[in-house]
């Protein structure tokens, strides 16, 4: 994953102006993590990229880790947390799949992951891990951009964006069906699914694991 890690150094800077423009649906963004969180609850924010996310998030749980392959996005959230002087947000640059990441199975109430899905290797695998930082009865809230449910020429431009150093080398045309079966088969209970934006083929899903 490190070719993934040195495209999103590369346009650190870029994404972080970009996601300070939070947009119409933030709110309600905001909303569904609150609906799920509790004041005491470890949350753990899977691709956080440079904390926009994690730290407004921050506010609706007892604590929150904001992991992401990008060193450079990580050094970036690291300076938010001393700048806006949140005391419950840590950040660490590690991928999930990582043996080395230090989250014990069955440490967290509730686990976020937006956008992400589509750009790793082995979604399936993911999941599973997902799945298994969880304590029972614990919530996983995703968005996901299910390319492969919208048009056609969704592949053609993701290939000519990955030839311009645009895109990262793995993005899968998920489609939405397919990754709620995931979320089933890997024992979570899939509660809720919905397009949050339909220009992007943008799907929210909130599952709990058994228990």
């Amino acid at each position: 994953m490190a070719d993934a890690g040195s495209f999103w150094d590369k346009i650190a800077e870029g994404y972080d102006k970009g996601s300070r423009n939070k947009g119409p649906n933030y709110a309600a963004r905001l909303e569904r993590a609150q609906a799920v969180f509790s004041p005491e609850g470890r949350v753990l924010d899977v691709g956080c990229a440079s904390g926009e996310i994690t730290l407004d998030l921050a506010a609706h749980c007892g604590s929150i880790l904001g992991i992401d392959l990008g060193g450079r996005m990580i050094e970036m959230a690291k300076a938010k947390v001393q700048e806006r002087g949140v005391e419950n947000a840590e950040f660490m640059a590690i991928d999930l799949m990582d043996s080395a990441l230090p989250v014990p199975e069955g440490g967290y109430d509730a686990v976020t992951i937006y956008s992400v899905f589509h750009l790793v290797p082995d979604v399936e695998g993911f999941v599973e891990r997902v799945h298994a930082v969880l304590k029972p009865g614990g919530h996983v809230l995703c968005e996901t951009p299910c390319l492969g449910d919208w048009m056609w020429f969704w592949g053609l431009a993701i290939g000519a964006a990955k030839l311009l150093g645009k895109a990262p080398a793995i993005v899968h045309r998920l489609k939405a069906d397919d990754l709620e079966a995931m979320l089933r088969d890997a024992g979570f209970e899939v509660l809720d699914r919905n397009i949050y934006n339909p220009k992007s083929g943008q799907v929210c899903m909130l599952a709990r694991k058994a228990g």
